[in-house]
């Protein structure tokens, strides 16, 4: 057959880019990690066995329109690659007689593919290694081309002038026939190679994403009930001196655990949901603290155009008040300064050192903090704490998401 007809601009040629830029876009969706529904729905759709079942459907449609379309197709001439739709409405049923026969054809190229993916690969090449393969490879050969060739020799297409299988005569044992399922065999190996190489690593991906999920929810419950154990304490302290701050304390706190329960389960809140959890829980410090405590706040500016994950900065301003205000009767001072450049955001906590169990107690908090956020913020977020001089300061960097 050949291709004399075709040009770069012609409705062939066309047809052509289309389908191979539509193959790349497919091709980059597939790879996305957060897929949508849609996305999802074509991955599967275009798996590798849907694109080599539709291209031998393919590939049997366009071989049974190319004899329909052709004068006398079984006078082995060179034929050339012309569909004539109109001849295959007017002659839908000689259409058809073609297309079935073709399509059994290209079911056992399919069948070769299977064989070779389902049983060389997986069972023997996976289990065993290269020389069983090679071995398994030769017997199949060795059995299945005679088996196939009989089949296709037992279409009614097949004339003595006409073979649709290579060898060019009607004898199975052909040595055409085998070198041809060799070929297929040789083909489709570093292919199915290539693509269950590729399933493998989205596996890992994805088993990957989920362990990372899962470690951060379970470094988000470490950090809810230490903060409601506090708040607890600080509440029965009040009661107890029946003092007159307890139902405002209360009500800072039910609003404090609303946002823990609700917004603190999501992915995502605005930094102005974060900045109003962290003032209303300053506020319910400065209440326990009984105004013994100065405090040095700065906040940012057009916070709600920025998103960040719940709950990610209130163990600063925790460690500052459990280590540098309970400690002591003592006047005290906590500087706390959060800062937006561009989409930088910069935290500074800095609080008085009274106890030398500070950084060993503190330990397990700025802990699982360091590690959410590398889990969250990979190369994108710089954390450090330390005594400077009779001071603690904690200093840390997010590059934060607009909404």
């Amino acid at each position: 057959m050949t291709f004399e007809h075709w040009s770069l601009l012609s409705s062939q040629g066309w047809l052509f880019v289309v389908l191979a830029s539509t193959a790349c876009f497919i091709n980059h969706a597939s790879t996305m990690r957060e897929k949508t529904r849609v996305m999802q729905w074509i991955s599967k759709l275009f798996s590798l066995n849907m694109v080599i079942a539709m291209l031998l459907v393919g590939w049997a449609t366009v071989m049974a329109g190319v004899f329909n379309s052709t004068q006398d197709p079984k006078d082995n001439q060179s034929q050339k690659v012309i569909i004539d739709l109109s001849n295959i409405v007017t002659e839908f049923g000689q259409f058809f007689e073609y297309f079935w026969q073709f399509l059994i054809v290209a079911s056992l190229f399919g069948s070769v593919f299977a064989i070779n993916r389902y049983g060389l690969i997986r069972q023997v090449l996976a289990k065993q290694g290269i020389l069983a393969f090679v071995a398994a490879a030769l017997i199949c050969i060795i059995i299945v081309t005679p088996i196939f060739a009989s089949l296709v020799l037992w279409l009614p297409l097949n004339t003595p002038d006409i073979i649709l299988f290579p060898s060019s005569f009607h004898h199975v044992f052909a040595p055409a026939n085998y070198q041809f399922i060799f070929s297929l065999l040789a083909i489709s190996t570093p292919l199915i190679l290539v693509f269950e190489r590729q399933q493998q690593n989205a596996v890992v991906t994805q088993i990957s994403f989920q362990k990372t999920h899962t470690e951060l929810k379970l470094l988000q419950q470490q950090i809810n009930p230490h903060f409601l154990f506090n708040t607890l304490n600080n509440l029965y302290a009040l009661i107890l001196t029946k003092s007159d701050d307890a139902p405002s304390l209360v009500v800072k706190l039910s609003n404090l655990l609303r946002y823990t329960v609700y917004e603190g389960q999501k992915e995502q809140v605005t930094l102005a949901q974060e900045v109003t959890y962290l003032q209303d829980y300053i506020a319910l410090e400065q209440i326990r603290s009984l105004d013994k405590c100065t405090l040095d706040l700065k906040w940012p500016e057009n916070a709600e155009q920025f998103t960040l994950p719940p709950l990610l900065i209130i163990m600063l301003i925790e460690n500052a008040f459990k280590y540098g205000v309970e400690p002591t009767i003592e006047k005290s001072h906590i500087r706390f300064h959060m800062q937006l450049n561009k989409n930088i955001l910069t935290v500074i906590c800095e609080n008085p050192i009274f106890t030398h169990k500070h950084n060993k107690a503190s330990g397990l908090g700025l802990e699982n903090l360091s590690r959410r956020l590398t889990l969250l913020y990979p190369g994108k977020h710089t954390i450090s704490s330390g005594p400077i001089g009779e001071l603690w300061c904690a200093k840390m960097t997010l590059d934060l998401t607009s909404c």
